[in-house]
């Protein structure tokens, strides 16, 4: 037969592992969250320093065009081909920098709408036990 003690502090260890392990679940769920947002921040991040340097291309394409402009030799010929190459390659870059953000956006919408719809139903419980309580005390 198991002793008294053992059984009386055998309730509060489980209570004891059961919030160790939603304690754990709450790091790991925070870990992926951060991991997440760094993920998030590098990509911004690299998508700038690709846009930066193709700005200082640009730069060195438009100093070097300033030197040679007079002359009406296939240089400028290549540089302009060149500069305007860069400067589509730079739109096209930002406009899929600007359909990312737009998707995001979307899908923050999407999760805003579902999470007023949640709270929406919680409101109405609230609602539902609220009119129960009273039914049970009118009684």
């Amino acid at each position: 037969m198991k002793s008294p003690a053992k059984l009386k502090f055998a309730r509060p260890m489980f209570t004891y592992k059961d919030s160790l392990k939603q304690l754990t679940q709450s790091l790991k769920d925070l870990e992926g969250q951060l991991d997440d947002s760094l993920q998030q921040a590098l990509s911004k991040s690299s998508s700038l320093v690709k846009l930066n340097k193709s700005i200082k291309e640009i730069e060195l394409l438009s100093q070097a065009l300033t030197d040679i402009i007079d002359n009406k030799s296939p240089q400028v010929e290549e540089l302009l081909i060149s500069f305007r190459k860069i400067l589509f390659e730079n739109q096209s870059f930002i406009m899929e920098d600007i359909q990312k953000s737009l998707l995001k956006a979307a899908e923050a919408m999407i999760d805003a709408s579902n999470g007023i719809t949640l709270m929406a139903s919680f409101v109405n419980m609230i609602k539902i036990l609220e009119n129960l309580e009273k039914r049970m005390k009118g009684t």
